[in-house]
């Protein structure tokens, strides 16, 4: 759509690098928040949080030079990210949450809380990281006959918004995380709800991209594998931190359409947590619906503002 915003000379802005500058502002901003409220040193926790970036941006650019060789024959195409692009991210996860266990430990904080507050600020991240790359081409999905298919530079064929979906997708999610986190909860839950819903979503969307990597010997493409070792590491973190049992629970499940006491627990704390979403929502529809409202007021009284006259007599 609009890989280049705009250049200067030999200098080019490209969109993708834009939303990621503003991806990892963003990350930056939750992080230090959380650091607030729990009352961690803000100091220390941006710069892990620059140190994790940072090797977040090493790991992604290392796993897609790994994964592309043919396309980088020499160090300079490996250093140079704006001229020859490429980054991948799971490979930037990767390298991102080793960064962080790194430096957490050797600074002697607890590093599962850090992944927690990380965790949250990822998928505001990956939200805005998505924005950039439906600008860029990056990420596309397949042809489509839509009103909403879009042009792609370098692609032939209109193709549907994936990466708009799919940022939508994880904004929602990131509200839904954001209430968590600042919940009671064991260290490592967040981190660990975070790989699972990252997990299912990069794993459903996958069917739909138009640039997925399929891999001949298995049938599957490589973010098929990523995302299920995603839902794989989320279980494996939930229920080593939370201490309970996996088989216990899947015991509990198989034999839930067989026991009335447990159907009707759940129903109604379904029943509840829907009623409690509904409320949230309705309040917050009433809080924009009066901001709007008075919107046209507020920003007349802003723009009526006189001058103080000079002389007042």
């Amino acid at each position: 759509m609009l890989p280049v915003i705009f250049s200067v000379g030999t200098l080019s802005i490209s969109s993708f690098g834009v939303f990621l500058g503003l991806a990892f502002l963003a990350a930056i901003y939750v992080c230090w928040k959380m650091a607030r409220l729990y009352e961690i040193d803000e100091e220390r926790i941006l710069d892990l949080g620059i140190l994790a970036f940072f090797g977040g941006m090493i790991g992604a650019r290392l796993y897609f030079v790994l994964t592309h060789l043919a396309l980088f024959d020499n160090l300079q195409k490996i250093v140079l990210i704006s001229r020859y692009p490429g980054l991948s991210l799971w490979g930037g996860l990767t390298g991102g949450i080793l960064a962080l266990w790194f430096f957490s430990s050797r600074s002697k904080l607890n590093f599962w809380q850090l992944a927690d507050f990380a965790a949250a600020g990822l998928l505001l991240a990956l939200s805005l990281g998505d924005l950039g790359c439906l600008l860029g081409g990056c990420y596309y999905g397949q042809v489509s006959g839509s009103f909403l298919a879009t042009s792609v530079a370098g692609v032939i064929g209109k193709r549907f918004p994936l990466a708009a979906l799919e940022s939508l997708t994880l904004l929602l999610a990131y509200f839904w995380v954001g209430k968590q986190v600042v919940r009671y909860h064991f260290a490592g839950k967040i981190i660990a709800v975070v790989l699972l819903i990252l997990g299912s979503v990069k794993f459903i969307f996958e069917f739909f991209r138009g640039d997925a990597i399929y891999l001949a010997s298995i049938g599957i493409s490589e973010g098929h594998l990523w995302s299920i070792g995603s839902l794989a590491v989320g279980l494996a973190i939930f229920y080593n931190r939370s201490k309970r049992s996996f088989f216990d629970d899947s015991a509990a499940l198989v034999n839930l359409p067989f026991s009335p006491k447990k159907r009707k627990a759940v129903l109604l704390y379904l029943r509840k947590n829907w009623y409690n979403f509904v409320v949230d929502w309705r309040i917050k529809g009433a809080k924009l619906g009066e901001f709007l409202k008075l919107a046209p007021k507020n920003l007349k009284r802003r723009l009526n503002v006189k001058s103080t006259p000079k002389n007042l007599s």
